[in-house]
Order: structure tokens, then sequence, then C-alpha cells
């Protein structure tokens, strides 16, 4: 795979593709440019036309063409390779055989979407069969162009229309039952969807995936008012995000994307002109969805339902953005008004007005839980802070944190570290919600949260990225670094650079010129990118001392601890061996001193 990767990377340079999307400026041997991954004024995206790499001081995102593309359009790594394989002329080989048969299900699968896609929007557009669902879509206002773009079409009361319609095209039963177009009973097979409006779903690239099937008003209403295609090889609905496809380029445009709850909500939004709207149909949000709108904007607006199960799935949705680190605010909807669709119906301007004016997620819930607040009621207190806490614990940038823990204390009337205690309390709690919802069990809210970098793990990082950088002139240096100051990651990357081998593995290569590009250039958000000027042996030799001195400080805290531990279960054997050790480092520290 490497060797095909290479191939691509040596035909298509980064700062050809990224000039494609991006307005480069000259910054030295190296392009500068704003970040379209985060919102910026002075520009922090770099690119290396010598590593063929590019990297964001701003938001730490970086890497070669393939995370770029991956980046840039929400594709999956392989999707990336195919595009830039066919614009670099490479010809890409099948992985396996297994492999090739997986993309040829695909494929067909795919294409009976699209068919079935087609002949539910020619019924819609052509057949008498579809009045209701012509004279409702009308009703609410939803233009023929609007139809089209959206391709909603309608399937007709019919059990093997469908059916007929795929085996006339080829297609055997066991291809069409893998569509999730069919449904099954007592053995036989028949169309799940009938007598219903359908809202074809897209991928990202514009391909049918599924559908979500709202039943025709005057047909049999007693039904599920909505269906949606099951899980198949192309459909996982903690993936699937309604309106995407045609909401990505007014997201990255506007910087924002608003969150609704339902399709009609999310077409009747681009009949006013605002397009960067988009909706999880049929499902909770999950931190799969989150992510994927993370690719496009960091900013949120979440607009539910006003009901009471709206209000809940806005906290939950919330939560999970928080945890991102995303910044998310509500919009509120005027009274009266039940959903977007509902403001749309009664009053089309309104819906630009509101979609612009929101209110940050705390200063909401705030306003939320104190309304008929009664500082004399113990219990309304102690609901509140539970109910404010467990929102504030998911906010990932300090001082936010602070500010709001802060508020909370002053408008409970209680100290503020009695708050500070029980966050800490509940940050400790587990999050079984975000765990089964998702299939990726390690994306906790605790795990969602980045850490901050201790001033070892920035000593290790500024060793490597300058090993990397002047590999040359400091090779005689590299042995005087021990084993036992870098941790177990960044052992590997030591020994890759030791031994020349950078090419070897693309992900740590990645991280590699990560760290390279961070030594050569440093960044501030008001002065901008400057390449620094750098004495190579001199300042790898100050990076190494001070990188002792902090594996040294970390041992003395460690030993210190487990010294405090044996003395409190009287274990004076094991606390005079720990003392020796202590007593050996700070010996050695004066030496090295003197």
């Amino acid at each position: 795979m490497s060797q095909i990767t290479d191939q691509i990377k040596e035909r298509l340079g980064v700062a050809e593709i990224i000039g494609e999307y991006l307005k480069l400026e000259k910054a030295g041997s190296n392009y500068k440019a704003l970040c379209p991954f985060h919102n910026e004024k002075t520009p922090s995206f770099m690119v290396n036309a010598e590593r063929n790499f590019w990297y964001c001081f701003g938001c730490q995102k970086g890497g070669d063409i393939f995370t770029f593309i991956q980046e840039m359009e929400g594709l999956e790594f392989r999707e990336a390779l195919k595009r830039l394989a066919e614009r670099a002329g490479v010809k890409l080989p099948h992985y396996q055989a297994e492999d090739k048969a997986m993309k040829s299900r695909k494929e067909k699968v795919l294409e009976m979407l699209e068919l079935a896609t087609m002949v539910y929007q020619f019924y819609l557009r052509e057949n008498p069969v579809a009045l209701l669902a012509k004279e409702y879509l009308e009703k609410r206002g939803l233009s023929q162009s609007l139809r089209d773009k959206f391709r909603v079409g309608y399937a007709p009361d019919s059990w093997h229309l469908i059916l007929d319609y795929l085996k006339k095209k080829n297609y055997t039963e066991t291809e069409i039952n893998a569509t999730g177009l069919l449904a099954n009973k007592t053995g036989r097979s028949y169309d799940r969807f009938r007598g219903r409006i359908m809202f074809p779903i897209a991928d990202i690239t514009g391909r049918i995936i599924g559908f979500s099937a709202r039943v025709t008003p005057g047909q049999d209403e007693k039904s599920a008012k909505y269906i949606n295609t099951p899980q198949t090889i192309v459909y996982d609905k903690s993936r699937v995000i309604f309106g995407l496809y045609q909401a990505k380029t007014a997201i990255k445009r506007n910087d924002l994307v608003i969150v609704v709850e339902g399709n009609m909500d999310v077409i009747l939004s681009h009949q006013v002109g605002v397009e960067n709207v988009v909706a999880i149909s049929g499902t909770a949000l999950t931190v799969e969805h989150a992510k994927i709108l993370k690719r496009y904007t960091n900013n949120v607006r979440l607009c539910l339902d006003m009901d009471e199960a709206g209000q809940k799935a806005t906290k939950k949705s919330a939560r999970i953005f928080l945890a991102l680190g995303m910044d998310v605010e509500i919009i509120v909807l005027p009274k009266g008004n039940k959903d977007v669709g509902d403001l749309v119906a009664n009053n089309s301007d309104e819906w630009q007005k509101i979609s612009s004016q929101s209110k940050p997620i705390m200063e909401y819930y705030f306003e939320q839980e104190f309304l008929d607040y009664d500082n004399n009621n113990v219990k309304q207190k102690k609901r509140i802070a539970s109910c404010l806490l467990n929102i504030i614990k998911d906010i990932i940038d300090p001082i936010e944190q602070s500010y709001w823990l802060r508020k909370l204390a002053i408008k409970l009337e209680v100290e503020e570290s009695m708050l500070t205690d029980i966050l800490e309390k509940v940050r400790l709690q587990p999050e079984p919600s975000i765990s089964q919802e998702s299939k990726f069990k390690k994306d906790s809210f605790v795990q969602l949260k980045e850490k901050a970098k201790t001033r070892r793990e920035i000593l290790e990082e500024r060793l490597l990225g300058l090993a990397v950088l002047f590999s040359d002139v400091l090779q005689g240096e590299f042995s005087s670094v021990e084993n036992n100051w870098l941790s177990a990651e960044n052992k590997h990357l030591w020994e890759m650079i030791k031994q020349g081998k950078l090419d070897d593995e693309n992900e740590l290569k990645n991280q590699l010129d990560k760290l390279a590009l961070r030594v050569e250039y440093s960044y501030d958000e008001q002065q901008g990118l400057a390449e620094n000027k750098i004495e190579p042996t001199e300042e790898f030799m100050l990076v190494k001392k001070e990188l002792e001195k902090a594996v040294k400080s970390e041992m003395v805290k460690k030993i210190t601890l487990d010294i405090r531990r044996a003395e409190e279960t009287g274990d004076d054997e094991t606390a005079e061996i720990l003392l020796n050790k202590l007593g050996e480092l700070k010996n050695q520290d004066l030496k090295s001193e003197n």
C-alpha cells in the first residue's frame, strides 16, 4: 500500500492539491494560508512542499494529501485514495479477493438504490397514485425544484413494485434484500416502503445509501409516521446525517452547522435560503455523527423540537458536542412553533432571522434552570447543581469551565470549592449512555477530551522535531539520549530517526513531520507564522538537558509518593529502600550541577 501512496504523492504535489481549495501565499521555502478547519484571521496553516506535508498551528491538524482530502471532503481513507489515484493516473490493485467481492456487493447495492430512487421520483412527479403525497408536499411549501434537489419521491402502495422492477433489471432476490428495500415474512420478500413519501439519504459524495419514508397523510396513518432503511453494508445509522451532502458547502462557507430534528425541517430551510442545516434522521445523535460534523466546522447550533423529547435530545446532543471541544449554541423557536417546519409554514421570513439568533448553551440552561428558582429551597439548589454540573463538566476549555462554575456558585449562594468537589465526583461517574449508543467504545466523554501536554511531553516532541529537521548535523548527539527519557510511542519514533527509516510507516512519518514543522516555525495568533532561526546543536543540547531534568523530577515525585504510602501502611523496609533511592537521585543532580 505504501508503494501506491508514494507513487501518488510523487505525481501530485501537496501544494498543487491544497492550492485548489485554498489561497496559498509563499512563506520562505513553504506556503501559508488561512486554515479551512477552524475560524481564524491570521494564517496558521503551513504547507511544506519538500516534505509533501501540511500542518495547522492553530488546530494542530496535519498530514499528507490523503488526510487533507479526507478532512476537506469528509471521506474515508479508501475513498480519498481512489479519488487521488484517478487524478494521478495510478491504477489501484484490489487488496484481497474478499475485499474485491465486498466492493462488488456494495456497488450493486448502490446501483439498485439509485434505480429505486429514480422510480420513486417518477411516481411522485408523473403518476396519479401520488396525488395525496403531492398535495401534502405542496401544502408544506416544497417547490418542484426543491423536491428535485433532495430527490423526493413516492413509493406506491404495492407489495412487489420495487422487487419486480429490480428483478427485471437482472438482480436476484438475494441481492435486492441486501439494499434494505425489502422486508421478509414467513420466508417471502415484499417491498418495505409502501404508500410513503420517500426522502433519499445520500452519503457525502451524493450516492443514495438509504431512505427515510413518511406515511402519506390520508393513508394508513396508524402505522409508524417514519420508517427508515435498516442497517446494510452501505447504511449505518450511527454515521448517517440527512442533508449533509446538500449542506456541506454552506457549512464551510458559514463555518457553522445548524442541527434540526427532521427531514422536512432541513428541506424547508433550503426553501428560505438557510442551507447549512442537517438532521439526524430516526436516531439519537451519536459521537460519530458529531465527529463527522466537526470535520466541517467547530460551531454548532441546535434547534430540535420544543417538546419534552426534543429538549432531552438537545441536552444530550449538546454534551456530546461539548465533549469534542465544539462551540454549542441553542436556537429557541418562537412560542406556538413545534419545529422549524412549522415556523417556515407560518412565517417563511422568520426562520432566516431566528436561525442567526442563538444563545450559548450554558447561558440557555442557566436561564431555564433558574426560571422559578427559590433561593431558600434546598431541593431546588441540589437539582439545579446536579443538572448544570453535568453539563459544565463536559466543557473542555478550563477558563470557560471555571467561569460557569463561579457563576453557578454565586447564583446558588454556595462556596465555589464545594461545587468544585462535587464536579470532581461527577467526572468520575461512568457514562453508560455514550458507550451503549456508540459502536466505538473508546469514545466516552472522558476520552474525547484532549489532555493538556506535560512539560516532559513537550520537551520529548521538541527533541524529536530537532532530530528530524537536523538529522545530518545532530547524528553524533543521538547516542547521548537515554531510552528511559522517552515514552513508549516516542521510543519507536526515536528508533526510526536513528536508523533513518522515516518513510517506513506513513502515520508515524506524519507525526514526525508535524514535530519538525513546529520546530522550523513558531506561531502567534497576533503575529502569525514566523520562521525560527535555530542553532541545531546548541538547541538540541539545551532541550536534552531540560528533558533529563523533567524526567528526574517526575521520578522524585513518584518515589516521594511511594514513600508516603509505605509509611502510612507501616512498611518501614520499603520506605527505607525508597529513601536511599531518592538520596541517590538528588546526589546525581548535585554532581551534574557541579
